[in-house]
């Protein structure tokens, strides 16, 4: 734009920046390439009701802004689509979603190019209107009969012009930001819905607009809450290596618990995180020449927050059940999962013995009442023993056993929470998400996957099967209760696969009622977990889990279940390796409680004393 009177480059320096830049980096897209991409994915795939009209919809609003030519076509839209269909595979029906994708990034470049054109075109119609008028003013000022009066009110006339000038200039600056950022938010968006969908968007940066967010140097948007384990898998498999080690290097805490993330990767920036958050509260105390106790005594002296206290402490015991897990398995020890925070600060972990990712049998165990991450959870040896005994129990393939202390468990045995299926069914959604990622990220052949829930976790392991959870197997053992399961039918487990019970007829836990009600017809429940899964016509497999030794302590039999030798470990490794068919010619099935008719509180296992000493063999023994 040419002007007489007003200087381009003042306006630019008082308003703060250039409006017609930015215009430019928008108008350097060519949303028309990008349309006709969307049009050829669009075309290639199998359109359901939904996907074509959102296609449509996005194609409207593109059309309503897009008026010019198409110009040069940089893409290859036929090989674009083959490179896609190779990469999804057998997930090709996605082709439709990216082409809808597509046209919505389209759609949102055609309208920010617009309405840019449109303020630039209104601000030149302006400071054309008043340099003419600063034309006018300054020949007056030449004519020598002005009184003083009219010269000042010139000169007023002058510096409001040029106020003008730079006002609109400053507010078409404001609108054309307003109008980049907006797209940049949309642009980041359908970038990160396209990776989700299964495409790396790298071709679109080059009919993008300039300085657009999808800068291959920018660190990716991480997909949002909610996003599926299979969006986050094609996400990630979007990337090439150099793009995935970057990001591991930098280890955003979300990253490494995005479920459809490879585990050995998740394991990687977990353990990064951790580690910084042991080495935040260490530094701190060197640098004061201090003991990282003094800090943890008085945080706020020090600079550090309550949260980063509760980082500190957790990553410790993280750090704990690690170290743990590597001195008594011989194999790759990943976590899984670190949420330091989640809880209220009580945080979240799984620790995997072996790699779920490859293993041929994986198990999940969901512990109950009293654990936790700061409980030291991570560190007892349940997980260990199943993991042992079970690898022992199929010598010829991988097993991998997942430590999964992932809900707000009831604190002790007081507590209000422990009555009740609330915290049960709360952590039942974060455990069935959690055990169904696995099947996305598993390699090969899929896994026998089964899952074990002792005392409140099997309530959490029951109402995660009744959301959905997908397993071979279920295990549950001293369970209080299934909740929201009422039979093995319930579970809806895999074809061939069973429900497992094992339930020591000492155990007080398994002898709770499933319901309490006050006096009355109609009473106040206080309580309850649900149906006895050990019970006869529940549907289950029972097995012996009979506990040597007599104690007045009515829940001593609860806690050794996975005691090494003992009847219920042995036959928890037979299931968790694939063969929980061996129990009965091993001789560990036990009768249900109220077979014989003889009602659901007579235990036959009552009169038969423990057996111990139940181990697998190695192929050498």
């Amino acid at each position: 734009m040419q002007l007489r009177y007003i200087s381009n480059s003042h306006l630019i320096a008082e308003a703060g920046g250039d409006p017609w830049a930015i215009n430019e980096s928008l108008q350097a897209g060519r949303p028309a390439q990008i349309s006709d991409l969307a049009q050829a994915f669009h075309d290639a795939g199998r359109c359901t009701a939904e996907s074509g009209s959102a296609f449509d919809e996005a194609r409207r609003r593109f059309e309503a802004s897009w008026d010019r030519v198409n110009g040069e076509h940089p893409i290859n839209d036929r090989a674009e689509v083959q490179r896609t269909i190779q990469s999804l595979g057998a997930q090709s029906s996605q082709l439709p979603k990216i082409g809808v994708d597509l046209e919505n990034i389209a759609a949102a470049l055609a309208g920010a190019q617009r309405t840019g054109a449109g303020l630039i075109a209104t601000l030149e119609n302006r400071l054309h209107e008043f340099d003419n008028q600063l034309g006018q003013a300054l020949d007056l000022e030449t004519d020598a009969q002005l009184t003083a009066a009219d010269r000042s009110a010139l000169d007023a006339l002058i510096r409001a012009l040029e106020q003008q000038a730079i006002g609109d200039t400053k507010s078409a600056l404001n609108q054309l930001h307003s109008v980049r950022s907006g797209y940049s938010d949309c642009l980041q968006r359908s970038l990160t819905i396209l990776r989700t969908d299964g495409y790396d968007p790298s071709v679109v940066q080059t009919v993008d607009a300039e300085d657009s967010p999808g800068n291959p140097e920018e660190p990716p948007q991480i997909p949002p809450p909610g996003t599926s384990a299979e969006e986050i898998n094609r996400w990630w498999k979007t990337f090439g290596p150099q793009q995935q080690s970057r990001l591991i290097a930098d280890h955003p805490p979300e990253l490494g618990n995005l479920n459809g993330i490879p585990v050995v990767v998740r394991s990687r920036v977990n353990k990064a995180v951790m580690n910084d958050d042991v080495r935040r509260v260490e530094d701190v105390a060197n640098q004061y020449g201090a003991f990282p106790d003094d800090v943890l005594g008085d945080p706020v002296k020090y600079g550090l927050t309550a949260g980063a206290i509760a980082r500190y402490n957790n990553a410790r015991r993280t750090q704990e059940g690690l170290i743990a897990a590597e001195d008594a398995v011989d194999q790759d020890i990943l976590l899984l999962k670190y949420q330091p925070e989640a809880f209220g600060g009580q945080g979240a972990a799984a620790i995997a013995m072996g790699n779920p990712d490859t293993a041929a049998n994986t198990a999940v165990l969901v512990t109950g009442a009293g654990s936790g991450v700061p409980a030291g959870t991570l560190v007892e040896t349940e997980a260990v023993r199943v993991y042992q005994e079970s690898a022992h129990a199929d010598w010829g393939k991988q097993t991998a056993v997942v430590l999964w202390v992932g809900y707000d468990a009831p604190k002790n045995w007081y507590d209000p929470g422990l009555r009740g299926p609330d915290m049960a069914r709360i952590g039942a959604h974060a455990l069935a998400a959690d055990v169904n990622a696995l099947a996305v990220t598993h390699e090969g052949a899929s896994t026998h996957m089964t899952v074990v829930g002792h005392s409140y976790g099997s309530t959490v392991v029951s109402d995660a099967a009744a959301y959905g959870m997908h397993a071979n197997d279920v295990v549950l053992v001293g369970s209080p209760g299934t909740d929201l399961a009422h039979s093995a039918a319930d579970f809806h487990l895999s074809p061939g696969g069973h429900l497992y019970v094992g339930a020591a007829s000492g155990d007080a836990v398994t002898w709770s009622p499933g319901r309490v009600t006050a006096p009355g017809l109609i009473g106040v429940s206080f309580g309850g977990l649900g149906d006895d899964p050990s019970v006869d016509g529940y549907g289950s497999t029972r097995f012996k889990a009979e506990v040597p030794g007599n104690s007045i302590n009515p829940v001593y039999d609860h806690l050794h279940y996975f005691d090494d030798g003992s009847e219920s470990l042995f036959s928890i490794a037979d299931v968790v390796s694939g063969h929980g068919d061996a129990l009965q010619p091993d001789g560990m099935t036990a009768r249900h409680r109220g077979e014989y008719g003889l009602g659901e509180w007579v235990d036959p296992e009552f009169a038969r004393p423990a057996t111990t000493g139940h181990r697998h063999r190695a192929p050498t023994d």
